[in-house]
């Protein structure tokens, strides 16, 4: 794995740029205006960011727009940034490809572990207080894409989420 790109990303100038990139992609695909970035520290571009998707997502459910589509928006977007990640990063293996998820999603506020090859467990979710259940289901299209671009391929699948009042959210991917 290109371990110079992998540092650069686990640095706080990673975090932020990893926001940024995630922001202006998920406006994109929602079709509507970059929500404004510049100035803002981390913690607050990662509070902007959830606040964003969570309005956006209950915009588009309450609007009625078609959420299929959307979803694949939201995928095709997460799964070009993701071939992108895995292009730059050259990960050599699955494990390589786990922990290449396991820091961008650390950057964002999420604790994700691996419990058995291709079994994941998200102990702690910082958008899990911004997202309603109906929310975390639109914004999952972003995890698919993320997952299928960096393993190159495949389909991510929940069957527990903290949005639905389970202590951790599980899911396989295969």
């Amino acid at each position: 794995m290109n371990r110079l790109i992998y540092s650069a990303l686990s640095s706080r100038f990673g975090a932020n740029l990893e926001l940024r990139i995630l922001m202006r992609q998920t406006a994109k695909a929602f079709g509507v205006d970059v929500p404004k970035a510049t100035g803002r520290s981390t913690p607050e571009l990662l509070k902007a960011y959830a606040q964003f998707t969570a309005k956006e997502a209950m915009r588009a459910t309450q609007q009625g727009d078609d959420l299929e589509t959307l979803h694949q928006k939201l995928y095709q977007m997460a799964y070009t940034l993701g071939s992108h990640l895995r292009r730059w990063l050259n990960p050599k293996d699955k494990k390589d490809c786990f922990s290449v998820i396991a820091l961008l999603y650390r950057n964002i506020g999420i604790q994700i572990d691996e419990e058995t090859p291709g079994a994941f467990c998200v102990c702690k979710c910082y958008f899990s207080d911004f997202y309603t259940p109906e929310i975390c289901s639109v914004i999952s299209a972003i995890d698919q894409g993320i997952f299928a671009g960096i393993y190159q391929g495949g389909k991510l699948t929940f069957h527990e989420r903290i949005t639905g009042g389970c202590a951790v959210c599980r899911a396989v991917f295969r």
